[in-house]
């Protein structure tokens, strides 16, 4: 530059993308070519200083992702079950935050999804979502940890656990507070409701900075909406895919009678469904034999807890029954079970899965009462006969038993009276030697 010009420039400073809130100084210093001396004498090149004091605000940004070697955000589960996916929470503000962690649904409206803009189950009865905190014990366990229940008005909380507030509504989960740009692993545990309708439904799982959203000056990319672009990196989709059979007895077919003779067999109908959209296997159907007929307090036990063994009178497995095809339409089998008559009159009860092996999307259709009693031609006749055979070997072991012990009796009797015969000779033989020795 030539003695007497100056030329304009402009200074561009770029500020990291990870640095922390506060006051930062940035000195622009001017050097010449030459040396020349300064004030207190000293050659330098420095000509002129400019001191800029810079002020990085404060900057809200929360941010849940998925690592995709560590989990998938498509699962496939079945009605009652916990799933659970891993995540990684991390505070990309530059001042300490402590989020909160909620839970969205969603409902289906042709091809497109209309999002719940506020957190909770909502419609989704018996589901509910439970956050854990994963914590590194050492270089090989981790570990989850469960969130602490808690009041909002409690005077402090855990430096390094998450937290449940039981007070808040229906709870809310709260993270330790995080340092800037820190992350923390988190799991959430989905789970689903028992009556879950077998179908793909979608969650959406956020993490809401305490300072609130892009429209409150907080978390800078923080909308209410799910949709498209409007996706935030504070927000995320999980897909589960819901998959079950359901077996349903659909009919119970009965022969024209339903007596016959003791230790015969009546054939007892079953039309068995699959209402539901996965193949079952190994399919148990029982039959159980009860005094009550049609009992609605005893086909609620038996729901609960099943038949007991020695109940059950005859039993049979299905290899497998598909799901519905494309028409919609549920697959069904007929088949026959053998129940074996007994004296009296009975209640029967069908019942699928009585163990309860099987996870199907709706477990209260799995049993059955025959409506009418089976029983023997003469149920009280029968029933007689059967207490009277069940008493005559216990009368016929006592009969037998007074009998022996009569012969008992008569053959101690004969050995007396020969003893006694014997002792009479004897002494008959004594009495006769001594009257010789006399004479």
């Amino acid at each position: 530059m030539s003695p007497g010009t100056y030329q304009a420039f402009d200074v561009l400073m770029n500020v990291p993308n990870r640095v922390t809130a506060g006051e930062y100084t940035v000195v622009l210093q001017a050097f010449s070519e030459e040396l020349y001396p300064d004030a207190s004498g000293r050659d330098t090149r420095i000509r002129d200083t400019i001191v800029l004091e810079v002020t990085v605000a404060e900057f809200h940004d929360m941010q849940i992702s998925m690592d995709p070697t560590v989990d998938n955000a498509v699962k496939t589960s079945a009605p009652g079950r916990i799933v659970r996916f891993t995540f990684n929470v991390t505070n990309n503000g530059n001042v300490p935050d402590v989020p909160t962690l909620n839970n969205h649904t969603s409902q289906p409206d042709g091809d497109a999804l209309l999002w719940n803009e506020l957190p909770g189950m909502n419609n989704l009865e018996g589901w509910s979502v439970e956050w854990f905190l994963l914590k590194q014990l050492n270089a090989d366990v981790v570990v989850e940890e469960a969130c602490m229940e808690m009041v909002s008005t409690a005077s402090s909380f855990p430096e390094d656990s998450c937290v449940f507030l039981t007070d808040l509504g229906k709870g809310e989960y709260r993270l330790p507070e995080m340092a800037p740009y820190e992350t923390l692993q988190v799991v959430a545990a989905v789970n689903i409701g028992t009556n879950a309708k077998l179908t793909t439904r979608d969650l959406g799982l956020k993490v809401v900075s305490m300072y609130g959203d892009m429209e409150n000056d907080g978390d800078h990319d923080d909308s209410p909406e799910w949709d498209g672009e409007t996706l935030d990196t504070n927000e995320f989709i999980v897909t589960l895919r819901l998959r079950a059979p359901n077996l349903e007895i659909k009919e119970i077919i009965l022969p024209p009678s339903l007596s016959g003779e003791v230790d015969s067999t009546i054939p007892i109908g079953i039309i068995l469904q699959n209402t539901g959209n996965v193949h079952a296997t190994d399919i148990e159907i029982v039959l159980c034999e009860y005094d009550d007929v049609n009992d609605m307090d005893l086909i609620k036990e038996i729901r609960k807890n099943g038949c007991e063994e020695d109940r059950i009178v005859m039993r049979q497995v299905v290899g497998a029954l598909l799901a519905p095809d494309a028409s919609e339409e549920a697959k069904e089998i007929e088949l026959y079970l053998l129940y074996p008559v007994t004296a009296g009159s009975k209640g029967v009860y069908v019942v699928v899965d009585p163990m309860n092996e099987i996870v199907e999307s709706d477990e209260r259709d799995n049993v059955k009462a025959i409506g009418e009693a089976l029983e023997s031609d003469s149920p009280l006749v029968d029933m007689a006969k059967e207490v009277v055979g069940k008493t005559a070997l216990p009368f016929a072991v006592i009969m037998l038993t007074l009998a022996l012990l009569g012969v008992v009796y008569l053959v101690g009797k004969g050995r007396r009276d020969e003893v006694n015969k014997r002792l009479a000779e004897q002494s008959s033989l004594v009495s006769v030697l001594a009257d010789e020795e006399g004479a």
